[in-house]
C-alpha cells in the first residue's frame, strides 16, 4: 500500500484493519478469501487454537485393517460402556436375557445410549409379540370350541364332561398341556370323547370309582345288574376289548363279596 493511500485512510478513518496485517503476507496467501474475515493477527491466532482443540477432540474412524484394540479404543471414545451394562432397569428375572443382549451390543461396539434404546425397542417388540400370540391362541380356542359346539349340538356339555373325565383318569400332565397348547383341537378332543364313551359303562370316566359294596345282597344285585348290561357283557367276554380287564376285575370283586362270605 502506498504512503499516499495510508495518509488518506488515516485522515478519513476508513482504513480496513484486515488489509493492514494481510499486507505483510505473501501475495498468494493474501488472496485467500477465508483470511479476509479476520480483522487482525490475534483473531487469527484465536481461531487456530480453537481449531487445534477441536482436532484433538475429534474421533478418527480406524482403517479396515486396524487391530481389535484400535477399534475398541474407537468405540470407547463413542461411549462404549466399560462394564458392559447398557441399562440400570434390570431384575433377577431379566438378568439372563439382558446379559445375552448386552454382550452382543458390547462386541458390536454400541454406545450405552444406543444399546439402551435398542433394549427398549426389543422389549416393546417382545411384549407386542406375546400379545399377538396370546390373541391368536384365544381366537383359535374360540374357533375350535365353536366347531365342537356345532358338531356335538345339545350334547356338547356332556361330551366335554366325558372328555375331561377320561383325561383325568388316563391322561398325563403332558397330554393335558397338549390340549391347551392345541387350543382344544377338535381331532384331539373327539378322540378323548370316544375313549371316554367306550369305557363309560365301567365308571372309569365319570370322575369317580365304582361305588364300594360290602354286603352280600348288594353285591348280588350289582352282579345281576351288570349281567343285564349288554355293553358290559361284551367287554367281559371279549378279551380284545379295551375295557375287558377292568370288567373282569370288577366282576371278580363282586363275586368275592357275594359268594366267599356266604360260604363262611
Amino acid at each position: 500500500m502506498s504512503e499516499e493511500a495510508n495518509i488518506i485512510n488515516h485522515e478519513t478513518g476508513s482504513s480496513n484493519s484486515s488489509d493492514s496485517w494481510l499486507a505483510s503476507l505473501p501475495e498468494d496467501i493474501r488472496k485467500a478469501e477465508s483470511l479476509s474475515k479476520f480483522k487482525d493477527v490475534s483473531s487469527l491466532a484465536q481461531s487456530y487454537l480453537e481449531a487445534e482443540k477441536s482436532l484433538n477432540q475429534r474421533v478418527v474412524v480406524p482403517k479396515s485393517e486396524a487391530s481389535e484394540e484400535e477399534w475398541r479404543k474407537f468405540y470407547c471414545r463413542l461411549g462404549l460402556p466399560e462394564d458392559k451394562k447398557y441399562t440400570d432397569k434390570r431384575s433377577k428375572e431379566d438378568e439372563e436375557y439382558l446379559a445375552r443382549y448386552e454382550e452382543m451390543f458390547y462386541q458390536s461396539g454400541l454406545s450405552k445410549k444406543q444399546g439402551e434404546k435398542l433394549l427398549e425397542n426389543l422389549y416393546a417388540f417382545s411384549q407386542d409379540l406375546q400379545k399377538q400370540q396370546q390373541k391368536a391362541i384365544e381366537q383359535a380356542s374360540h374357533s375350535n370350541i365353536d366347531w365342537l359346539k356345532n358338531n356335538y349340538g345339545k350334547e356338547f356339555d356332556s361330551k366335554m364332561t366325558v372328555m375331561q373325565a377320561a383325561l383325568s383318569k388316563f391322561g398325563t400332565k403332558e397330554l393335558a398341556g397338549l390340549i391347551e397348547e392345541s387350543s382344544y383341537s377338535p381331532a384331539l378332543v373327539d378322540l378323548l370323547v370316544r375313549v371316554g364313551e367306550t369305557l363309560k359303562s365301567d365308571s372309569l370316566v365319570t370322575g369317580n370309582e365304582p361305588p364300594t359294596i360290602s354286603s352280600q345282597d348288594k353285591a348280588l344285585q350289582e352282579i345281576n345288574r351288570l349281567e343285564s348290561d349288554g355293553e358290559f357283557m361284551v367287554k367281559l367276554n371279549s378279551k380284545e376289548h379295551t375295557g375287558h380287564h377292568q370288567a373282569v376285575k370288577r366282576m371278580e370283586e363282586l363275586y368275592k363279596i357275594a359268594y366267599d362270605k356266604k360260604q363262611q
